[in-house]
């Protein structure tokens, strides 16, 4: 079985890799900028921090998120360490045994969304967590594992508490020398109690954006990838830029962005800092609703009753 990108890269992109790190190993060392110094802010978790009644979303780094919605508790691609020849450089801010989550959802199988690891320390083998991921995902996992695999458009409820939507994405799947796109990727949808969000997983700037825009209602939270975005001619097919992350906000409706995947490892040549000092001037420019978090800082969401759609 192999996935056919309807959109973005339709090849491997090896080629366009390989000159780049050639280039980066014998390109002269360019001048220290002040982002390259650039650490996230952590504030450390304990267990009780998360014991609340009202439904948050906390930020573990990089892509991973953890949040409650109606009184389920959801992690996106957890990574809570080191990856394959990347060190991490935030701080995850709580001890992954103090986690309890009822979903897991993984949006894709690149090392840096799907670790083996992590999903081990949150034992869901022996606690039957409820795994969610794109098709033909589940067999990078070990046997024995609940796990419910989504094309785009399908759904699955949860206890009929929590429906979770499979979206598009442009991106692509890779493992090792020989899978390319033989599993599926996607974005996400939670939606719960009149509050909609949006987990973009990973993803480049493509047509899907309006194509989700057409068939979903407009979600509350975005949670966008503003990170690992140059060498542009390399990672334009991969990631968005924080330009292009709240464009994309904007194309879906989104009352309120959230960014994510950046900070946390070195993926590519733009300075560590550059994605927080670039979102930070648009939240300022105010053309949109930017809520810039640091890692392990609790948001609250507090549905109004006169818009079941608002959230703060």
């Amino acid at each position: 079985m192999k996935f056919l990108m309807p959109y973005g890269i339709h090849r491997p992109p090896m080629k366009e890799v390989l000159r780049w790190k050639l280039r980066t190993l014998f390109q002269k060392r360019r001048p220290e900028v002040s982002d390259d110094n650039y650490m996230l802010e952590v504030h450390p978790l304990a267990a009780k921090d998360l014991e609340r009644e009202e439904d948050f979303i906390v930020w573990l780094g990089h892509a991973t998120f953890y949040l409650q919605l109606g009184g389920v508790k959801i992690i996106t691609d957890p990574v809570f360490g080191d990856i394959p020849m990347v060190p991490r450089l935030a701080e995850c801010p709580i001890d992954p045994a103090h986690l309890d989550p009822d979903i897991v959802l993984i949006s894709h199988g690149h090392y840096d969304h799907l670790d083996t690891d992590s999903l081990a320390a949150l034992e869901i083998y022996r606690k039957k967590r409820k795994v969610i991921l794109p098709l033909n995902l589940s067999s990078y996992l070990k046997k024995g594992a609940d796990v419910t695999e989504l094309g785009w458009y399908e759904s699955f409820r949860y206890h009929e508490r929590v429906r979770v939507t499979a979206l598009p994405a442009s991106h692509w799947h890779r493992r090792g020398l020989f899978d390319f796109n033989r599993a599926l990727w996607c974005s996400f949808m939670l939606e719960c109690n009149g509050k909609t969000i949006f987990f973009a997983g990973d993803t480049a700037f493509d047509r899907h954006f309006d194509e989700i825009a057409q068939e979903i209602a407009p979600p509350d939270i975005a949670l966008m990838p503003i990170g690992a975005y140059k060498p542009v001619e390399v990672m334009r097919q991969n990631h968005l830029n924080p330009e292009e992350a709240v464009e994309a906000a904007k194309i879906l409706g989104a009352k309120t962005m959230i960014p994510c995947h950046y900070g946390t490892f070195k993926l590519s040549d733009e300075p560590v800092g550059e994605p927080h000092t670039w979102i930070s001037r648009l939240a300022e420019e105010g053309s949109r609703k930017i809520r810039v978090l640091g890692v392990g800082e609790v948001l609250p969401l507090v549905r109004q009753e006169t818009n079941k759609k608002d959230i703060t």
